[in-house]
């Protein structure tokens, strides 16, 4: 029996000689090198967007328009961008109703957008944006547009559509007002 005790005793001073500690180890988090301004938000920004439409006014003749703007400003965050634009519109069948033989105007105006929805777990986000500003040689003009963004923070395409409210001079030298709706194409950077 002595050595039945003296057995077990070495038995169990032996397993705990060998026991190991058992480290478990998890994985770090990867470094990641911050961008402050794009962190905060704060950056610059650029558009180029291409559209067609037309005016839609019941009992006066309507016009087709197709444009291309160039906007830049500047990013506050991703629910706010500030900036400003101009562009060319082409009237194809302006001389129905605008007092101009050219076909040509000149936009230039001020633009805010922003998301609707955070763009930091989605790829396609919709977007908000508003043109405020004049055309030369028409007159003023106000675009709202809402669409979608789809890619990245800093590379995404836009698809959107837009109403436009628009002063053309007319033929009995007096403003009318004009609306209608754009198809509205264009890449954000």
């Amino acid at each position: 029996m002595k050595k039945t005790a003296i057995l077990c005793l070495a038995l169990v001073a032996s397993a705990t000689a060998f026991s190991q500690e058992r480290v478990i180890r998890m994985p770090e988090a990867p470094s990641k090198t911050y961008n402050i301004a794009e962190e905060d938000g704060g950056s610059f920004w650029c558009a180029i967007e291409a559209g067609g439409g037309s005016t839609a006014m019941e009992y006066k003749k309507n016009v087709a328009m197709l444009s291309t703007t160039y906007t830049g400003g500047y990013r506050f965050n991703q629910y706010l961008k500030v900036g400003a634009g101009l562009g060319v519109i082409y009237y194809p069948n302006s001389s129905n109703v605008r007092d101009t033989k050219y076909h040509l105007a000149m936009p230039l105006f001020l633009n805010v957008r922003g998301n609707i929805l955070s763009e930091e777990i989605r790829y396609t986000v919709p977007y908000w944006s508003v043109n405020v500003g004049m055309a030369i040689p028409d007159g003023f003009f106000l675009t709202p547009t809402v669409g979608l963004r789809i890619g990245e923070k800093r590379n995404a395409f836009l698809v959107g559509i837009s109403y436009t409210f628009r002063h053309f001079k007319a033929y009995s030298d007096y403003t009318e007002n004009y609306s209608g709706a754009l198809l509205k194409l264009g890449y954000e950077f």
